[in-house]
């Protein structure tokens, strides 16, 4: 029994399966009810629902959401390899990986303050294609996404040209088995899914939710 493969599954599980809530100083037992601004002060159009890459990318959780995804959806594949054998138990590894990166996307995608909001955990979705698929394939397809993301009209759409992307660049540019680029394809459409079938608006921020009040 390799021991350190156990510990480093052990880890990277805990990165994937960490709730993204819980990077704001740690987690609340109870929900917040929304902060209130002054409509007078701040200008926005409330049917906006694309995603902003400037303002994305200075978020440092983004940043946090896409080295964990990288680091443990790899480490993850990786070490059912070495514990399983690569070759003899090709299947073990590829259910393996799905289950555990499967409840990695739900506990990303899942909000709960104050009521259930789904949320389009982009860089955690990148992050997870860049430790699976590869650097060249992952980063190809984020730069990709984020260079058409302003003519994107909300993050559904992001994240399925992110899919495709993954999918379509693994094809072309590499000789590799497509069955786990298939796989977080599969994963990358699962909020967009989600959100069709629920009826729920997949929110493109993760932010506090604010409640916008009238000038006094």
């Amino acid at each position: 029994m390799n021991i350190f493969a156990i510990i480093c599954l052990f880890v990277a599980v805990t990165l994937l399966w960490f709730p993204r809530g819980w990077l704001r100083l740690g987690a609340r037992l109870t929900a917040k009810p929304p902060r209130k601004i002054n409509q007078g002060k701040v200008e926005r159009d409330i049917h906006d629902n694309s995603v902003k890459p400037v303002a994305e990318a200075a978020k440092p959780r983004n940043w946090i959401d896409l080295t964990r995804g990288a680091i443990g959806a790899g480490t993850v594949v990786f070490t059912l390899q070495e514990l399983l054998g690569s070759t003899e138990s090709t299947g073990g590894v590829l259910y393996g990986s799905l289950g555990v990166l499967l409840v990695a996307v739900a506990i990303q995608m899942v909000r709960m303050e104050g009521r259930l909001s789904l949320f389009a955990p982009i860089f955690f979705l990148q992050g997870m294609t860049i430790g699976v698929i590869g650097p060249l394939v992952g980063l190809l397809s984020l730069a990709g996404t984020w260079a058409v993301s302003p003519m994107l009209p909300n993050s559904s759409a992001v994240l399925f040209v992110q899919g495709g992307l993954a999918v379509g660049l693994t094809f072309l540019l590499t000789d590799s088995d497509l069955v786990l680029p298939l796989v977080i394809t599969g994963l990358t459409w699962l909020p967009v899914l989600t959100s069709a079938l629920t009826r729920r608006r997949l929110s493109a921020t993760f932010d506090k939710k604010q409640k916008v009040v009238p000038r006094p």
